[in-house]
């Protein structure tokens, strides 16, 4: 850092610094690599509290075939979309509007749907 900082105080009394674009830019590279840090923190401490983990298959799925993870995790265990219904109690209809993200469906339906795929809830999720 070749340059002072100016602080100021605004009229309403807040106190104010003055960066460089480029140290700006570099100050928010580094809080967006501290919450990736805080992120895959939270999702190892998930994984050691039993939650588990998603197998580089299903990421597979997702990421190259572009598969929601429903239907990616659905392919990794070898069921149809019409077996994985009924073992749910819902519609083929409605777990295909789960899958494809035009439904929601209901948490507890949700949470069916992860134990039936042996999956962890989280690793279903869109969002």
């Amino acid at each position: 850092m070749g340059y002072e900082p100016q602080h100021f105080t605004a009229p309403d009394g807040t106190r104010m610094v003055v960066l460089t674009a480029a140290e700006f830019e570099r100050l928010r590279e580094l809080a967006e690599d501290a919450e990736d840090v805080i992120a895959a923190t939270l999702q190892l401490e998930r994984i050691r509290q039993g939650e588990g983990g998603m197998p580089g298959e299903v990421l597979e799925f997702i990421l190259n075939d572009e598969l929601s993870p429903i239907a990616a995790w659905r392919k990794y265990r070898g069921v149809s979309q019409a077996d994985l219904a009924a073992q749910v109690g819902c519609s083929q209809v409605w777990l295909s509007k789960i899958e494809t993200g035009s439904a929601r469906g209901a948490a507890k339906l949700r949470r069916a749907i992860a134990t039936a795929l042996e999956a962890p809830l989280w690793s279903i999720e869109d969002d």
